[in-house]
């Protein structure tokens, strides 16, 4: 999930700037249904997974995440705030749910007296994942958006969306404005959708290796204590 939300925040920041035309603040302020929402499905995942099994509780979280990252993948150039904070709370929810039962499954697998170690290793995997997922998806979406945007538009505006409205902004091409937003859109889809089947292979993974221990999950704000 974190190579997924690595690429998120790539593209996602690019698309509330670049192509809905929000401000720096605003598109961070855009991200709070999310947060809110894997705040909230944290506390519960930590008190369901003593109940349905951690295995459950994980499957369930990433299936619950691919659904977000689809209704992400079908925004468009025009879509409001509207399905994109639906989008969110849904994909909010489902790493809320899937973070306390596999940071359970992990920590389970060490000794008490080894939880930092443990700890440690799930810091590294978080890190190491949401690097990967800059650098898979997003260059997913940088190829996706060059081959996106006609032959015709100049070179110097077909390998980012940034350079693109900096021509817009130097030659005033209403036209290409819209034919690069339009081409970043279907780029940003892509990488989602990259993303999306990247949690359900995980998901599937899981559902396979993973042992479904009813114990209770370990809160992911809580975690840091554990170290200690």
């Amino acid at each position: 999930m974190q190579v997924a939300n690595g690429g998120l925040l790539l593209a996602l920041t690019q698309y509330l700037q670049f192509v809905l035309g929000y401000s720096p603040t605003k598109a961070g302020l855009a991200f709070i249904p999310m947060m809110v929402a894997s705040i909230v499905f944290n506390g519960l995942g930590a008190g369901f997974g003593s109940k349905v099994g951690n295995r459950t509780l994980a499957v369930t979280g990433m299936l619950v995440s691919t659904v977000g990252l689809g209704l992400l993948a079908s925004l468009s150039a025009d879509s409001g705030f509207g399905m994109l904070s639906v989008a969110l709370v849904i994909l909010g929810a489902g790493a809320g749910l899937a973070q306390p039962a596999a940071i359970a499954a992990l920590m389970g697998a060490v000794p008490q007296e080894q939880a930092g170690v443990g700890s440690a290793l799930n810091d590294t995997i978080q890190q190491a994942g949401a690097a990967l997922g800059i650098a898979v998806l997003g260059s997913i979406l940088s190829s996706t958006f060059t081959s996106s945007m006609p032959d015709s538009i100049p070179a110097a505006a077909r390998h980012s969306i940034s350079d693109a409205l900096a021509l817009v902004a130097s030659s005033g091409d209403t036209e290409l404005l819209g034919t690069a937003r339009e081409a970043f859109t279907t780029a940003m889809s892509a990488s989602f959708i990259a993303g999306g089947v990247g949690i359900l292979a995980g998901a599937i993974v899981a559902l396979f290796v993973m042992r479904n221990n009813k114990t209770a999950p370990v809160d992911v704000l809580d975690e840091a204590a554990l170290a200690e």
